[in-house]
């Protein structure tokens, strides 16, 4: 059996039995890894409530042979990212980005840029108010490092130039734009963007966290929100829950 030190965030954490607990985490040496914490619900002495999702951890595992589940054995919170947990919205962005960072990847390949992303974007929840412009950038940059980042610089199709002064078709299945001449073959239910929202994604694109500084309008938010929705789904073959959940409750984040 191998002895692991993890450094993680819990993405999420599922009762098993009557007292243990099985918990996925992101951590920056392993990437995405399960681990049993047995007796975690039984006694508050041993994992306290570090095994809350949103948590960043210093983590004591060892390996169960013949299987990819490790065994947790003790834990430190780093940053509990108190802050998230009193607002709803705020909930329901980190839960959205946990489940997006759950999925992309498989387990047992770092993903250290990934892991770095999701602390950052916890952080900042922890400190200001959700905005959908960030979970957008968020978004994007999840995307990219999972290598389906959508293209928007140019048609995704034939690689030609975008009228960045026209409304243009945003399509899942060809990976990003289509110029005027493929608009026409984009798939059924393919959305469109306007020249803002096309030009608020490629800001955000580009600047990751950084440009979430700059609000979007509500209408180029709500184009912006559909096209990655459409892209990630796509991607994923379904709905992840936490965008249900995020739907509901848009109106508070101004969504």
């Amino acid at each position: 059996m191998e002895q692991l030190k993890l450094t993680a965030v819990v993405l999420r954490a599922v009762d098993y039995g009557e007292s243990d607990r099985v918990v996925t985490l992101l951590s920056r040496e392993r990437g995405k890894v399960s681990a049993f914490a047995r007796g975690a619900r039984a006694s508050r002495r041993r994992f306290g409530g570090a095994l809350e999702p949103f948590t960043l951890l210093a983590a004591e595992l060892r390996t169960r042979p013949g299987s990819d589940l490790l065994t947790l054995e003790s834990v430190t919170v780093r940053r509990g990212f108190g802050a998230i947990r009193g607002d709803l919205a705020r909930i329901a962005c980190a839960g959205y980005a946990a489940e997006l960072a759950r999925e992309l990847v498989r387990d047992h390949e770092p993903h250290e840029d990934l892991f770095e992303l999701v602390v950052e974007y916890l952080g900042a929840l922890d400190v200001a108010a959700a905005v959908p412009a960030a979970l957008r950038a968020f978004e994007l940059a999840s995307l990219r490092i999972a290598g389906l980042m959508p293209r928007l610089d140019g048609c995704a199709r034939c690689g030609a130039d975008v009228d960045g002064a026209r409304p243009v078709r945003f399509d899942p299945g060809h990976g990003g734009v289509l110029c005027a001449a493929c608009g026409p073959a984009a798939s059924p239910g393919a959305p469109a963007l306007s020249p803002d929202a096309l030009r608020a994604l490629l800001r955000l694109q580009e600047g990751g966290l950084a440009a979430a500084a700059e609000p979007l309008a509500p209408a180029v938010g709500r184009e912006a929100r559909a096209a990655l929705s459409a892209f990630v789904e796509h991607h994923l073959g379904r709905r992840l829950a936490a965008r249900r959940f995020l739907d509901e409750i848009g109106p508070l984040l101004g969504d």
